[in-house]
């Protein structure tokens, strides 16, 4: 919030500048009120028309002040909003894989949905609202002192009331709010595990049953949330009745020197308007304090996650060279201090060499390319790349040294030539030939919009198989030292399989790495060497003979 603010320090100046230019002239109409009562009752034409006149103009003012204002704090709104969001963003984007894999994704969109609205409506715009309010309590103050201390010290009695019984709301509104933010987190990752399993619900009649479930979820979020909607309006109505009290006693002590002849009857209204002025800004500040304290947990949740991560800065490690060869030493891994999944694993990887990784489902194969690629940084025992330990090297620049193909291949919701260059500048012929490798290139050349085709959600409007061919073309045309298949040929057909393979192991300098489960021995025998895994370790190794 702190750092959404300081980057927009002059626009919200401007925005603090004219809510108190707005204010302070909303107050002084108390003042053109009493002239006007006062020149009516006189029968001073003259002066009514003076004051008619002044009051045109400076109710012209009023109407461009306010305009400027309310714009100003509309685009500060706005503002703060995008960069508390790109703020949360970068700070997800730039987490280490097992820390982003820790929570729920559920947790991070809640965060970049729910929590900054609750941040906008329970802090910011309270913030805003309590600075004009401010100024007008104390505009109000000033013209209340000259006009009639006795007024104004009945409205201070009646404003220590109403600072003292509100506030103790304070706490209790901090953990009904922090109930919300937690609820609607649930709410939001139910919603998402709904919306993803659609095919799993239709194909097992689950409707009614998922139904049900959205309902009660829905009617939990509802109910958290109304538990602390109830706490807000009995601090609202406690405040608005002290300040109708407040104003009703101004009113008849105000009466009661008019009759005494201590002030006359423009007076009276000014000191009406004035005691509004001075009452209902402290209304509106004892309902807004509660507010900004409870949004401390929510605050602090949104600082977390924007934390170090968002601001990413260049790595003084050195940065990885893969020319010779990859080195592992007694390699062992867990994951959260459980059961290992890779245990005592040694062997060397030279540049070019072409290895075929497998075993049975579970064995961890997964594991140890991810391993490699450095996705995870906690295991035991080295990794290391032309003689220089993993865990020495820049992280960022080493998943870059790498390119893995899974099974499930991702795409985004764009076209195909977006899916393959990520935004990245390529020329024609290095894209052609991707295309070529990964035998996507007949099937684009058939569709009408070619490379511009949309693929639609995560790749809905492809086959499994074209989805793997768009996976390997994103990774050939990066030309990394480096590719890892997992199972990545695995739902195309094998006649494509094999052809994928084979200009795969064809390529000299490609250092390859397949897991998979299709024992083609014609392929097989192209490998340099293949390593079977069993409960994780590397049992067995050696050429296809």
């Amino acid at each position: 919030m702190k750092h959404a603010l300081n980057r927009n320090k002059v626009l919200l100046a401007v925005t603090l500048l004219f809510s108190m230019i707005a204010a302070a002239a909303g107050v002084l109409i108390a003042l053109v009120l009493q002239k006007v009562i006062d020149a009516a009752l006189q029968g001073d034409l003259q002066l009514f028309q003076r004051i008619l006149l002044v009051s045109i103009i400076y109710v012209l003012m009023l109407c461009l002040t306010g305009f400027i204002h309310s714009l100003c704090s509309k685009a500060l709104v706005r503002n703060v909003t995008v960069s508390i969001r790109e703020r949360i963003f970068r700070g997800v984007l730039y987490k280490k894989t097992a820390d982003f894999k820790a929570a729920n994704t559920a947790d991070y969109l809640s965060a970049l949905t729910n929590d900054i609205k609750l941040v906008i409506e329970n802090v910011l715009q309270p913030l805003l609202h309590t600075f004009q309010n401010a100024v007008i309590f104390i505009a109000s103050l000033i013209v209340l002192l000259s006009l009639s201390p006795l007024i104004t010290l009945i409205l201070a009695i009646g404003m220590i009331l109403m600072f003292t019984i509100p506030s103790l709301f304070g706490k209790l509104l901090q953990s009904r709010l922090n109930a919300v933010s937690s609820e609607m987190s649930r709410f939001t990752a139910q919603i998402k595990d709904l919306l993803a399993g659609y095919e799993v619900i239709r194909s097992f009649g689950l409707k009614k049953q998922s139904e049900q479930g959205f309902q009660q979820a829905n009617q939990n979020a509802a109910i958290v949330s109304f538990a602390a909607d109830r706490l807000f309006a009995a601090n609202e109505s406690i405040s608005e009745a002290l300040a109708i009290l407040s104003q009703l006693t101004v009113i008849f002590v105000a009466a009661y020197l008019i009759i005494t002849g201590h002030i006359s009857a423009g007076s009276l209204v000014a000191l009406v308007q004035l005691s509004g002025g001075l009452v209902g800004p402290v209304l509106v500040i004892m309902q807004n304090v509660p507010k900004i304290r409870s949004m401390k947990p929510i605050l602090e949740r949104i600082e977390q996650l924007a934390g170090e991560a968002g601001q990413p800065s260049e790595s003084e490690q050195p940065k990885p060279v893969f020319e010779h060869s990859l080195e592992v030493r007694r390699l062992s891994f867990s994951y959260h201090q459980g059961q290992p999944v890779l245990k005592d694993i040694n062997f060397r990887l030279h540049k070019g060499q072409k290895i075929a990784l497998i075993g049975p489902s579970g064995c961890g194969k997964s594991t140890l390319v991810k391993l490699l690629s450095g996705y995870y940084e906690d295991y035991d025992g080295s990794v290391s790349l032309d003689g220089t330990e993993q865990s020495a090297l820049d992280s960022e620049s080493m998943l870059l040294l790498t390119s893995m193909i899974h099974q499930n291949v991702f795409l985004f919701d764009s076209d195909i030539k977006h899916n393959i260059c990520l935004d990245e500048p390529f020329p024609k012929s290095v894209l052609e030939a991707a295309l070529r490798s990964s035998s996507l290139y007949s099937y684009v050349r058939q569709l009408p919009d070619g490379l511009s085709t949309a693929v639609g959600e995560n790749g809905s409007r492809l086959s499994g198989g074209q989805r793997q061919r768009v996976a390997v073309a994103r990774a050939l045309i990066r030309s990394k030292p480096i590719l890892i298949l997992d199972e990545g040929t695995s739902a195309v057909d094998r006649q494509t399989a094999y052809e994928i393979e084979s200009s795969l192991l064809a390529l000299p300098d490609l250092t390859l790495i397949t897991i998979t489960h299709n024992l083609n021995d014609e392929l097989l025998e192209q490998y340099d060497e293949i390593w079977f895994m069993e409960d994780g370790r590397i049992t067995e190794s050696g050429r296809l003979s």
